[in-house]
Formats: C-alpha cells, sequence, structure tokens
C-alpha cells in the first residue's frame, strides 16, 4: 500500500480491493481510499490485476504522476472534488 496527497492536500491510500475480472475470475482493481478512514468505501479505477500479488507490485512501482492522474480520474468519475 502506498500513501498519495491529491491536489487539495487530502490523504489517499493506494490499494487492491477484491473484484471480479476477466471469465468471472477474482482479481483486484486498483482503488484510493480516503486515509485514516478505513471504513471509508474506495474509490475505484478501470485498472484491473490478476492477483493481489500483481496489484502490489504495480502499486509499488507506480510512478507517482501516473498515481496522481489515475486519483483525479477515479475522483472526477465518481463525482468528488
Amino acid at each position: 500500500m502506498r500513501e498519495i496527497r491529491d491536489a487539495e492536500g487530502r490523504t489517499w491510500e493506494v490499494v487492491g480491493v477484491e473484484s471480479m475480472g476477466a471469465h468471472m475470475k477474482e482479481g483486484r482493481t486498483l482503488a484510493f481510499r480516503a486515509a485514516g478512514d478505513p471504513a471509508a468505501e474506495p474509490v475505484l479505477t478501470a485498472v484491473q490485476f490478476n492477483s493481489q500479488a500483481a496489484a502490489d507490485f504495480a502499486i509499488g512501482t507506480m510512478s507517482d504522476k501516473e498515481l496522481h492522474r489515475r486519483l483525479a480520474w477515479a475522483k472526477t468519475d465518481a463525482g468528488i472534488a
């Protein structure tokens, strides 16, 4: 898990949440959750992974610029300012 700050200064946790992937196989989806609130509903992206290991690897190696871009898109899609 990583943490990033959005343009408004809020901290977000970058996580892979359980999801149903291709061919109805369990996988993970790249998501962002408000830091400090484990009960917060994650803001999902369109990025999917085959496993938690793949999600962890991608999250660990994605650039900060790419994570910020994905967070901005996910917030826009979810109607979050």
